[in-house]
């Protein structure tokens, strides 16, 4: 959620399908890994190597479109951070991309902690792992929100006892979210 990564997961996806001659159409991917990407794979029939080596391909930072962070992350997460705020990041990603892009952009500093797909707790939106940020940190749940761009990110945090706080351009959008957020910055108004 703190990064538009979507264009470029989606170019990674194409590139690799497209190895097999299988040409998915931009927008179709695009919709389907922003579910998850199991959909994704699924609705196309990926086989385990084309997994594979989409996972070579989204792992290539440099193809283009690159992800970058979402307009005013950073001054959201330091104004946060400094009004004594406590930031997890937990994702489906590996460890080494997660923690790439949180470096790449200096935002390493403002998490305590990080859960990703190399501690195995089931996928999103079972709240195993939220539980366990929870549990671990000793988070008041009445006062946790998980924040996310996916409706998986928010059942998440909702079916573990927390908030759920939904990031998203669509207007309306059909969530279970308390809080439905189109700017990051807006995130301020939710959490002071």
């Amino acid at each position: 959620m703190l990064f538009d990564s979507y264009p470029h997961i989606t170019s990674a996806f194409i590139k690799a399908m497209m190895q097999w001659g299988i040409e998915p159409d931009y927008d179709e991917a695009k919709a389907l890994l922003e579910i998850t990407f199991a959909d994704c794979f699924e609705h196309y029939g990926a086989t385990e190597e084309q997994k594979s080596v989409f996972r070579m391909h989204e792992h290539n930072y440099d193809l283009r479109p690159i992800a970058v962070p979402f307009e005013n992350t950073y001054s959201t997460l330091e104004t946060l951070f400094n009004d004594g705020k406590k930031h997890f990041l937990y994702t489906h990603r590996g460890f080494e991309t997660s923690q790439h892009y949180l470096e790449k952009y200096g935002m390493k500093k403002f998490f305590i902690a990080f859960v990703d797909s190399s501690n195995n707790f089931p996928m999103k939106p079972a709240p195993d792992a939220v539980n366990y940020i929870c549990d671990t940190y000793g988070l008041d749940r009445s006062e946790t929100v998980m924040i996310g761009d996916r409706e998986i990110d928010v059942l998440s945090g909702i079916n573990a006892g927390c908030y759920g706080c939904l990031f998203t351009k669509k207007e309306n959008p059909d969530t279970a979210a308390q809080f439905v957020v189109h700017d990051i910055s807006e995130i301020l108004k939710v959490i002071r």
